[in-house]
């Protein structure tokens, strides 16, 4: 995997998780729970609610819903006379990341961006989806938003498409992502595609074992100090 690169007012952790990489970021004075981003992995949303394939709208206009997720676009609305589906479109899915399928959205315009929602306006606390871009190399660049409060950002570079995972256990309720013609950018003109997105509910078992974790460290300082005594 090639270097992932982060907007330096983030505050960001970086570690290994396997074939990913797993990405912690929290806009300075934000609350203490963090967007998790993971990029390559497509296994960041294990219990899935919602998912989109984009097969049924040929013509992509902004304000499609497919099983309860909302996806609206800014930039052009003509992308070259070819609309907003692979189908469509003089880019077939095969130019782009091995993840895409089919149709996919897409935008392009100065600072244009996908936007991913729920129907519902309700929060959600995972999701993944299949990025790209116009450009020969992704330069992706993503935000989360919660109330209208921008949460959390981060850019990444890949040669030929990725598939993007973020989580925050405080949960969005709005994600954007652009993809611009060099790395760590977050304005100019952007070419943003997507598709394949899943959309998940936090794991309770992973919250459940690391408290059981924590009282089983304190239950051992405390047998610990009992000895000591």
């Amino acid at each position: 995997m090639k270097g992932m690169n982060v907007k330096k007012i983030l505050q960001c952790v970086l570690a290994p998780a396997g074939a990913a990489m797993l990405l912690s970021c929290a806009l300075p004075g934000a609350a203490a729970a963090a967007v998790i981003a993971t990029l390559g992995s497509g296994t960041a949303v294990k219990t899935v609610t919602n998912a989109a394939h984009f097969e049924l709208n040929t013509a992509m206009a902004s304000g499609y819903v497919e099983d309860g997720l909302l996806f609206s676009y800014t930039g052009s609305s003509s992308n070259n006379g070819c609309g907003y589906a692979g189908v469509d479109c003089y880019d077939a899915p095969s130019d782009l990341s091995p993840a895409f399928s089919g149709n996919y959205m897409a935008s392009s315009g100065n600072n244009a961006y996908i936007s991913i929602r729920l129907a519902s306006g309700l929060d959600f606390y995972k999701v993944e989806f299949a990025a790209d871009s116009s450009y020969l190399n992704l330069n992706g660049y993503w935000k989360t938003f919660n109330n209208g409060v921008q949460t959390a950002a981060g850019n990444f570079s890949q040669p030929h498409g990725a598939v993007l995972g973020l989580a925050d256990a405080a949960g969005f309720d709005e994600v954007r992502y652009y993809a611009f013609s060099t790395a760590n950018k977050q304005s100019g003109f952007s070419g943003s595609a997507i598709d394949e997105v899943r959309v998940g509910v936090p794991e309770p078992a992973s919250g459940l074992l690391m408290a059981a974790g924590l009282w089983g460290l304190a239950a051992v300082r405390r047998r610990r100090t009992a000895g000591g005594n």
